[in-house]
């Protein structure tokens, strides 16, 4: 095979690693497929439902969880049809066979409404009948769990489903396992049941989060692309960068931040920002696996990002029960070292390597006439910044009006001016953008169903514990491995969901608050999509820089190493989250940039003056004192980061004076 068919399927398997990006792709390539104009009436109908419920009123659980779940489900069957999905293409070009699969899918459809309403039907008659089981909740417990399931396995492979499965399987083998692990059992009838009426089974927490306010930022995430934001936000990063060396790298840091705090998917947002900051960057002589691994960790952090943290906020909430303010205080220092980790690494490599030249004056766009052609879009940013944070309305209806202030505000724009024809697309689109985010969700409630019904949590967190010795910092680290281990794969909502409800009880139990918990938790499930062996944000990267994924994904670690450590930091500084006295939180904020900044440069190589082993190490070491919460590890710092800095600046000073004739 020739490097140019290499280099080709590897780029069709980058492409095809993010479900939402998939489907999308598959959307626009088949939208002429009368399957595909059905899908999209479908997409249309499921915005108007959320735009009307989010107006009026929802209605009672199980209806609006039921009808947004049977909504993506709709739109997977169609979109994603069975015959393209078993055997390969080994049958796919036989007319009879892919007529079979598509009376399937449509037959699955009809069955999947129908379970829907019974399942509404069996919950509203439960009080009447003292709790007892009827057939109907079983029907309607097997048919969506099975639905749930091949519809994870079509758009999200097969991590999610097979995780599914093992909960399941739990569940059943409970009496034959060993005791440490040994519950009571459930039968088939008693799991399905759960799953179909309980509050805590499949329409629990997960899908109540996501047909409320996940879908509602989605549809502000559609009309916010459909206005050309993301040009605009990529323009004004390299106005105000442009100018340094490193600009280009910083424009995608910046650029990629704000992206990605409202669309949530950090490999959606490296390949909608990434298609522009990744070839600028390469054009201005950096290597391809560090352009692609500076736009997956920028991805991955708009996620960590307040105001709106991708969903992960809004999970948050309705897992620990803290409100929604008090989560983005929290997440604020964090947020902030992470991205000034990355600029300091991007600033360190633009001097440690010759090649890279600074951008043409005539090739950076003026802030000025960059921010009156869109000014507006900022006025749009504000209005929902002013109902989260200012009047403090809920999630769900601050992004409402925000969704709704878009094509509004867009008026003041002569040439984007939304009209009908723009609206329906944006509506089509943010149906087809959530139907993965629906099935994550909806497949995870599996998995946080089993949690709940067999206390597997529980044992786990114990287990974890008792390997740990009790101790926090070796929990930490456990939990931390578990949470990459667990978010391979997998969409960052499904990763924090499983981790939560299987790893949070446990640190709470080493006496953690429990936002403290939850919030190191949804880090290092949003890390994992940069974390070796599967980082799909570092991999989406590298099919856009054309290099191997492997070392993309290393370099993105190295760039966004300060952010594996700032999570432990919040774990035993308070401060750090904005919790105490104002002049501590100054002083742990002022020491925690000082250690983000060393160990930044430490990693890349290059701090006055390229440097060697000895003091990268050294600057490393003395950056990571500095994040120690204790008098005596800041000194020992100081001390470590002066010597080096001085050493450094003698260095400079002797390569910069001309020798002798």
């Amino acid at each position: 095979m020739s490097d140019d068919k290499k280099q080709e399927v590897k780029e069709i398997d980058v492409a095809a690693l993010d479900s939402e990006l998939a489907a999308a792709k598959k959307v626009e390539e088949g939208k002429n497929s009368r399957f595909i104009r059905m899908a999209a009436i479908v997409a249309f109908c499921m915005s108007l439902f959320h735009v009307y419920t989010g107006f009026f009123g929802l209605f009672e659980y199980v209806t609006q969880r039921g009808i947004h779940l049977a909504f993506g489900l709709t739109l997977i069957l169609l979109t994603m049809p069975l015959y393209e999905h078993v055997f390969g293409d080994k049958f796919a070009q036989n007319k009879g066979f892919r007529v079979g699969c598509r009376i399937f899918d449509i037959a699955l459809i009809i069955a999947v409404w129908v379970a829907v309403f019974m399942a509404r039907d069996e919950v509203g008659q439960l009080a009447e009948r003292a709790g007892g089981t009827t057939i109907l909740a079983i029907i309607a417990g097997c048919i969506l769990f099975f639905a749930v399931l091949e519809a994870a396995r079509r758009s999200l492979g097969y991590i999610m489903p097979v995780l599914a499965l093992i909960f399941v399987a739990y569940a059943l083998a409970g009496p034959y396992l060993p005791m440490s692990i040994a519950h009571r059992g459930y039968t088939f009838t008693r799991i399905f049941k759960f799953l179909a009426t309980d509050l805590d089974g499949m329409f629990g927490t997960t899908l109540s989060v996501s047909s409320t306010v996940i879908f509602m930022f989605v549809l502000f995430g559609a009309f916010l692309e459909s206005s050309g934001c993301s040009e605009f936000i990529n323009k004004l990063a390299l106005s105000v960068t442009g100018r340094v060396k490193a600009g280009p790298a910083l424009s995608a840091v910046v650029a990629s931040a704000l992206m990605g705090t409202v669309n949530g998917s950090a490999v959606a947002n490296v390949v909608g920002t990434g298609t522009f900051t990744i070839p600028l960057m390469k054009s201005r002589g950096y290597k391809p696996q560090f352009a692609g691994g500076v736009e997956a960790v920028s991805a991955t952090g708009g996620q960590i990002l307040p105001p709106v943290m991708g969903a992960g906020a809004f999970l948050m909430v309705a897992f620990t029960g803290v409100s929604y303010f008090k989560i983005v205080v929290a997440a604020v220092l964090p947020a902030v070292m992470y991205f000034f980790g990355c600029a300091f690494a991007v600033i360190s490599q633009s001097e440690i390597n010759p090649d890279i030249i600074k951008t043409p004056e005539n090739e950076i766009p003026k802030a000025g006439p960059v921010l009156k052609s869109g000014w507006f879009y900022i006025l749009i940013i504000a209005v929902l910044i002013y109902f989260l944070m200012i009047a403090q309305i809920s999630p769900l209806r601050s992004a409402l009006y925000a969704a709704v202030s878009v094509p509004l505000v867009m008026l003041m724009d002569k040439q984007k001016r939304f009209t009908l024809k723009s609206i329906i697309p944006s509506l089509e689109k943010a149906g087809f953008a959530s139907m993965t985010i629906v099935i994550g969700c909806a497949c995870a409630g599996i998995v946080v169903a089993m949690v709940s019904l067999t206390g597997i949590g529980v044992v786990f967190g114990d287990m974890m514990i008792g390997l740990a010795h009790n101790l926090l910092f070796p929990s930490l680290v456990f939990t931390a491995m578990a949470c990459v281990i667990l978010g391979m794969g997998l969409p960052t909502t499904s990763a924090y969901v499983i981790a939560a409800s299987i790893l949070a009880p446990a640190l709470t139990k080493l006496h953690l608050p429990l936002l403290t918990a939850h919030l190191f938790v949804f880090y290092y499930a949003c890390l994992s999509a940069i974390t070796p062996p599967v980082a799909l944000a570092a991999y989406a990267g590298a099919g856009i820089a054309k290099c191997s994924p492997m070392t993309t994904a290393v370099e993105a670690c190295k760039i966004g190493f300060a952010g594996f450590i700032v999570p432990f930091i919040f774990c035993y500084e308070p401060a750090f989250m904005m919790q105490g006295p104002a002049t501590t939180v100054i002083i742990v904020a002022l020491a925690s940039l000082m250690g983000t900044f060393y160990i930044s440069v430490g990693f890349q190589g290059w701090l006055l003056v390229k440097l060697n082993i000895i003091e990268r190490l050294l600057l490393m070491i003395g950056g990571v004192l500095m994040f120690v919460p204790t008098i005596s590890s800041d000194i020992a710092g100081l001390v470590v980061l002066g010597i080096v800095t001085a050493e450094l600046f003698i260095k400079r000073k002797k390569q910069n004076t001309p020798t002798a004739a």
